[in-house]
């Protein structure tokens, strides 16, 4: 009778209820239009890290893996589930891998978000089951302009989107049914970076697609959003007269971007009818990530031709209602530009796959309130000291990084290329940031007038009024951190040398005393080494947190 009650609480109040099921993620947008996760009721920012793509696989494998991952601080796993391993023979399932993943998961107190591989993944169809690639009469394939069929699955083949959508709709009720209740798996990605590496699939139905007239829902969405619209986007409608109607060749003209975007259109739709089958049966968030254009004179086809590039992004809106976010995969060096890219009003700032750089996330966060952040191959993270540490004092922060979210009291620090430093106005205070070395990195939250959190390393921090007739200055500087139940815990009062006598916030980093060897460790991402004597011991630098109160006179 006792976990009887304890249930029905948990289900009244820990979770929104859907269509009569307990859904304990959910994507929300505040009033002042910021997005937030919000998982078993409190807002949730994912310190992720994705497998490679063999790495759940087999359950052997997958849990040799689990240790390192939660050294790491990560508190979610992003995992794929392979169509042809889940669906090995026509209807029927095997739950072996995903069950395995989500108990393992919930042991090691991880969330999980699930990639489906389903008909692509980077462009190619090499996921999808082996009946499926033996029937190319019944799963028809993308042919090229001389007729040749290649090996990627046609999306306009309503055949394979609808065994896609079935399989995946099996999958997902089964994880509601395992898991409803605990909340392990908390976001759901359809696909993998879709698209086909031409300009269009010139099978005979797609040919014949390509005659008809552009979507009355995309007409009506790109009249009523003209001015939002992507400029790329919208510059070819522009130049093509702004028609509200007529043909893909005579709306964008007969050129490659024409053919560009009824494929992408395709694509989402596919994407979307697989996804409403899925949040049918348990409506968890779902993103849909993308392979980048390369350089901005790539044509599509140079890259996966279909998926949500940021200048396509709107056809995406329009065409697929069921997917929640759009989400940037992260290799370039232009990280600053492309976020700012994909977070928009209707779109929220989300990462599933980037490099294992630290300043990425922070910048993320503090900058663009991002939900994810997510370094691909994460298993070969493992024993990177600087990773570890930034994640976890981003763990530490995640209260306040929620609180803020969307207001101009946080901000994130990360040096670009050719940057000394940057002056930003917070409150009453301008905030002088000063850049000690080409890795420094933090945020920054006034959480009172006179009150700052600062994290992050290799930087310094002034603080002056904005009233010239004032003088802004530093009261104390105290180095600590936060323990699990957000409670400030103070290391030392810093003073004298340590800040100039108050003059200057000197974020040097967290010093941590270690006799372990750290594998994976790359000294340059470090403010320095001290050998001590035995030579085992070593003292690394990471990213610590201080509290600066202040003060004007």
């Amino acid at each position: 009778m006792k976990k009887f009650f304890i249930l029905i609480i948990y289900l009244l109040f820990s979770s929104s209820h859907i269509g009569g099921f307990n859904i304990p993620s959910r994507l929300v947008k505040n009033d002042n239009g910021t997005y937030q996760l919000i998982v078993n009721g409190s807002p949730f920012i994912m310190l992720a890290g994705e497998l490679h793509n063999s790495s759940s696989s087999t359950v052997e494998y997958l849990n040799s893996l689990w240790k390192p991952l939660k050294d790491l601080n990560l508190n979610t796993v992003l995992a794929s589930v392979a169509w042809e391993q889940f669906e090995p023979q026509e209807g029927t399932y095997d739950y072996t891998l995903i069950d395995n993943l989500i108990n393992e998961a919930r042991r090691h107190q991880l969330k999980l978000g699930i990639l489906w591989f389903g008909s692509w993944k980077n462009g190619e169809s090499s996921y999808a089951p082996t009946w499926v690639k033996e029937d190319t009469r019944r799963f028809t394939r993308v042919q090229t302009a001389d007729g040749k069929e290649i090996e990627t699955l046609s999306p306009f083949c309503e055949n394979t989107m609808r065994a896609d959508a079935k399989a995946f709709r099996a999958l997902v009720k089964h994880i509601r049914e395992v898991d409803q209740m605990y909340g392990t798996v908390i976001a759901l990605q359809p696909e993998n970076e879709v698209g086909v590496f031409q300009d269009m699939d010139y099978s005979s139905i797609s040919v014949k697609a390509y005659e008809q007239k552009v979507p009355a829902i995309l007409m009506d969405y790109m009249k009523k959003n003209r001015q939002r619209l992507h400029p790329e986007f919208r510059s070819i409608w522009e130049e093509h007269g702004l028609k509200g109607a007529g043909t893909w060749k005579e709306v964008f003209g007969d050129n490659h971007w024409s053919k560009s975007f009824y494929t992408v259109w395709q694509y989402a739709s596919y994407v979307n009818f697989v996804a409403a089958a899925a949040k049918e049966v348990y409506p968890l968030p779902t993103f849909c990530n993308c392979w980048l254009v390369q350089k901005p004179e790539d044509l599509p086809g140079v890259y996966p031709n279909g998926g949500p590039v940021s200048r396509v992004m709107d056809i995406w809106k329009a065409a697929a209602p069921n997917v929640d976010v759009l989400s940037p995969d992260i290799y370039l060096p232009d990280f600053k530009n492309i976020v700012k890219d994909y977070h928009r009003a209707d779109n929220p700032l989300w990462i599933p796959e980037s490099v294992m750089k630290p300043a990425n996330a922070f910048w993320a966060f503090g900058e663009y309130d991002a939900l994810c952040y997510s370094p691909f191959g994460i298993e070969d993270g493992a024993g990177n000291f600087i990773f570890a540490q930034s994640y976890k004092v981003l763990g530490e922060l995640m209260p306040l990084i929620t609180r803020y979210q969307g207001t101009e009291r946080m901000i994130g620090i990360m040096k670009s290329e050719d940057e000394k430093e940057r002056v930003v106005v917070m409150g009453d205070y301008n905030l002088r940031i000063v850049y000690e070395s080409d890795d420094a990195y933090g945020l920054i939250i006034q959480t009172e007038a006179d009150e700052f959190i600062v994290a992050g390393m290799n930087m310094k921090v002034y603080f002056s009024s904005v009233n010239s007739q004032k003088i802004g200055y530093i009261k104390q500087v105290w180095e600590g951190g936060f323990s699990a139940k957000g409670e400030w815990r103070t290391t030392r009062l810093l003073n004298g040398d340590e800040t100039y006598h108050n003059a200057v916030l000197i974020v040097k980093g967290r010093r941590t005393m270690t006799s372990n060897r750290i594998s994976n460790y790359d000294a340059k991402h470090t403010d320095e080494i001290f050998v001590y004597s035995p030579s085992s011991f070593q003292s690394l630098w990471s990213p610590g947190i201080y509290r600066v109160t202040t003060y004007l006179r």
